[in-house]
């Protein structure tokens, strides 16, 4: 097909097919097992298991281990608004430590730990994702492995993803390994980092130890939504013109990770743009959360204790965090606190306290006490509690405080995040293990961030958004407080929240909503509760059933077109 003059629509379901082996240049055989350097970024689909790909003929199960990677490899800067590269300098261009166990079954290679993995580094977390392995006739009986990886800063929640591939045979026979990172969902630091660098392989029986990895992909994998490309919207609701969503709100389309809608349980999704082309890990990709997490951690969390143990969204800060227990924090409460309403602040102007330099300085400490004297002693009394909003993260971090404290009133081993939300909730609805933890302080106490510092797979997210849109019913019991969650999706006319920068704008128990009302030519409000996070990232529930998401980093909140799209599918008046 000339692709010259190749459909958008036929491109866009290109994208997500495999590529072929004879488009590999960079990283052949003879590449990786020689000595030359990579001198430049590649095309990603170098990374990529082709369509072509033959059975492997050898069996990964050990461990890989980078020889120096704090000394290899080139770093393109493409964006630095807070001058990270001369602020943190040499450690902030290179790869962190990296030994870690992988082990193989088929085409599938796992690695042994998951989630945000915390390092030594002065600057980065690494983020290990499942990969393939594959045999390709120009490698002359080598085989090839492919893994994604992504690197998340320690302290807050950017995320730069990237793909590392090396072939290997025998007993701990290994080539170089080549990677590179030519994405992220971060407004405010973007590059390309690239290299080539000697491994070492340690061959270790992991067959037993990898049994319940296997087992848990498995299901991950089974229980995903169904998954069709972006441009197939238009085929199943012809109502709808896929091309113009985002891209009509003026988000550009580097700056979108991935973006999608949901319909009848069907996930529509684009394909994950790079720099260099699409992502071959796309279903995988980890996606910071930012501050969506005030709405799947620290409004479920409160939620699902207040069912748990009635009262407890109404107990006061202060009588649960010592440092809170203060004038001005006497008569707040937890839900105060998550409707970003308790009362303490500097400025009600929009943005204005959440972007100043001191709430930064919260927001990267990975200190527990520096966190909380902060949020417990910054602000001053202006406003009696529940009657205004104005936004901080820092009062979301309170939130994860006071619920912790709550908790262990009840049972003094439990932690908030793990007993409340992974055990309870994640778990059972299979989700990736991406959810198996939480970024936290680094000090002794891990106290969680709850504000933001979760990470997802898109189908994470879209299913946590479908479950709640549902009830969030398991084996058809509750698990919220079902007068909160109604209230959180704006199904409670006479609790819609306070009025947060306009007049059809609302936030409730950590959840945005919108009123599209106005905007779809509707005779009554149609109010659209949604999350958002402040690098360019929204994920709207539409009363329709419809869900809709971008993950961008172009700081901008404009999703008329999904409205629309909504509404053409099935009316929202």
């Amino acid at each position: 097909m000339n692709r010259a003059v190749a459909g958008p629509l036929v491109l866009a379901a290109l994208a997500l097919l495999p590529v072929h082996a004879a488009e590999r240049q960079v990283l052949t055989r003879s590449f990786l097992l020689g000595d030359a350097d990579l001198v430049d970024a590649v095309a990603m689909r170098e990374f990529a298991m082709p369509a072509t790909a033959l059975p492997p003929a050898h069996s990964f199960s050990g461990s890989l281990r980078l020889v120096a990677p704090d000394r290899a490899g080139r770093f393109r800067t493409v964006e630095d608004i807070w001058n990270r590269v001369s602020e943190i300098g040499q450690p902030v261009l290179h790869l962190p430590r990296f030994d870690f166990l992988f082990v193989q079954r088929g085409h599938d290679i796992v690695p042994m730990q998951r989630g945000v993995i915390r390092r030594e580094h002065p600057y980065w977390e690494i983020i290990l994702q499942p990969g393939k392995a594959w045999d390709e006739e120009g490698d002359n009986g080598w085989t090839r492995a492919s893994v994604p990886f992504a690197l998340q800063e320690r302290s807050a929640n950017c995320t730069h993803n990237g793909v590392l591939t090396w072939l290997f045979r025998g007993p701990g026979e290994v080539s170089r390994v080549a990677y590179q990172v030519s994405s992220e969902t971060c407004g405010y630091f973007k590059f390309d980092m690239w290299g080539i660098v000697d491994a070492r392989y340690k061959p270790a029986d992991l067959v037993e130890e990898a049994a319940a990895h296997f087992e848990r992909l498995d299901g991950h994998r089974e229980n995903r939504l169904s998954t069709r490309p972006l441009a197939q919207l238009s085929d199943d609701h012809p109502v709808v013109n896929p091309l113009t969503l985002g891209i009509a709100d003026d988000i550009p389309a580097a700056d979108i990770s991935v973006l999608g809608v949901v319909v009848d349980g069907v996930h529509y999704r684009s394909e994950c743009r790079t720099r260099h082309g699409p992502h071959p890990y796309c279903a995988s990709l980890p996606l910071p959360s930012y501050s969506t997490a005030k709405s799947i951690f620290a409004a479920i969390a409160t939620m699902r204790l207040e069912k748990l143990y009635p009262g407890s969204s109404r107990r006061k800060i202060a009588s649960l965090v010592d440092e809170c227990d203060i004038k001005r924090w006497r008569d707040v409460t937890i839900e105060n606190a998550l409707d970003m309403a308790t009362g303490n602040f500097e400025s009600s102007i929009p943005g204005e306290d959440e972007d100043s330099a001191p709430h930064e300085q919260f927001v990267f400490s990975d200190n527990h006490q520096e966190k909380l004297d902060f949020a417990c002693g910054h602000f001053e009394r202006k406003a009696d509690p529940g009657s205004q909003f104005v936004y901080h993260t820092s009062d979301t971090y309170l939130v994860g405080v006071a619920l912790g404290r709550v908790l262990a009133q009840e049972n003094a081993a439990a932690d908030l995040y793990e007993s409340v939300l992974l055990d309870s909730i994640w778990r059972k609805l299979e989700l990736s293990p991406l959810l198996d933890s939480t970024k936290r302080t680094y000090d002794s106490m891990a106290q969680a961030f709850t504000g933001y510092g979760l990470t997802y797979e898109v189908d994470d997210i879209i299913r946590i958004a479908a479950w709640l849109n549902d009830g969030a019913l398991l084996n058809g019991e509750p698990m919220l407080w079902d007068e909160m969650l109604a209230a959180t999706l704006q199904r409670k006319a006479n609790d819609r929240g306070l009025t947060a920068g306009s007049g059809d704008l609302r936030y409730n128990n950590g959840f945005w909503a919108f009123n599209a009302g106005p905007s779809l030519g509707c005779p009554k409000p149609v109010w659209v509760p949604f999350m958002s996070g402040v690098s360019g990232i929204t994920v709207a529930l539409f009363p329709n059933g419809v869900l809709y998401y971008y993950f961008s980093d172009s700081y901008i909140f404009r999703w008329q077109s999904a409205r629309e799209a909504a509404h053409a599918i099935r009316p929202l008046c």
